[in-house]
Formats: structure tokens, sequence, C-alpha cells
């Protein structure tokens, strides 16, 4: 009876190392130069507005569907219900050198970072949209809260050539 039990233990402990080491092995799935792929499956999530946090924003509201990560960019699509009707935006950050010559652009400034806003829907209070940029998020002009319930499904390329902050 020991011979047998030691086989088992041999076995099962090989099978445990391996197993370990392919999990480990396959955890860092890359992109190439360097950029890692993170995907976002779809969860639905309710959320009520807050204040937005750009500079001459701060009576807006807004309802963040992805907010902005360190060097991350995104690509996928939202699909949303909102309580009262807002304008679906995602944004770009940019840094001083990406910065346009004229002023004519439109930018958000949140404390040392720059986006740069692309309306993608006006004036809705539901439907779908893909979007590529640093986020997306559902912003009103007017002060009233309001609610939304929303699925992303998104991927993420980490980019580490710059870093982001909030919207």
């Amino acid at each position: 009876m020991q011979p047998n039990f030691e086989k088992n233990v041999l076995l099962y402990g090989s099978f445990i190392a391996i197993l370990a080491s392919l999990t480990f092995a396959l955890l860092p799935i890359g992109g190439e130069n360097g950029n890692n792929v993170l995907a976002q499956a779809g969860e639905q999530n309710n959320q009520s507005s807050i204040a937005h946090n750009a500079k001459g924003h701060e009576a807006h509201q807004v309802i963040i569907f992805q907010n902005s990560g360190d060097g991350l960019k995104y690509t996928g699509m939202v699909t949303f219900n909102l309580s009262k009707p807002a304008d679906v935006i995602s944004f770009e950050e940019i840094t001083k050198e990406d910065q346009p010559a004229n002023a004519t652009k439109k930018m958000w400034e949140v404390g040392d970072k720059k986006f740069v806003p692309s309306t993608l829907l006006k004036n809705v209070s539901d439907g779908s949209i893909s979007f590529n940029g640093s986020g997306i998020l559902a912003h009103s002009t007017s002060g009233d809260k309001y609610t939304g319930t929303f699925t992303l499904n998104d991927t993420a390329i980490s980019n580490n050539s710059n870093s982001s902050g909030n919207q």
C-alpha cells in the first residue's frame, strides 16, 4: 500500500506544479511593443450622476461608464439607459506634446491633465455606442442629478508612454 500512496502523491504533486506553471506563464497576455491587452466583460452597472470634475464643468453632471486609467486607452461598446437625457462623450488624454497649436479645439482640464472630448450622441436617454478613447461618460450641462444603468464591453490596451487621471 505504501508504494501506491507515494506514486499518487508524486502524480498529484506533479499535476499541481504543471498547473501552477501554466497559470503563471499565461497571466501576462501581451500585445506588441510591450502593450498588455485587458478585456472587461459586460456587467450591468447602476450609477447616480456626480459633479463633473473638469475645470468650468463643475455644475454639470456625469455618469462615468469607463474612467480613464494610468496609460490605458479603450475600445468597446456601451449600452445604457438614463433617467434624463444627456450627451455621450468619449475623451482622450493628451500630453503636452500632443496639444494642438490652435486653441479652437475643446479641452477638459482636470488637475494637471488635459482631455479632448468627442461627442458621440447628443441628448439621448438610451442606446448603444462604440467608442475609442481614454474613457467614456454621459454628460449633462444641467445641474440636475440623474441615474443610469449601463453595460460596458471594452478592451483596454496599456500604453506605457503616458498616464491618465480622472476625466
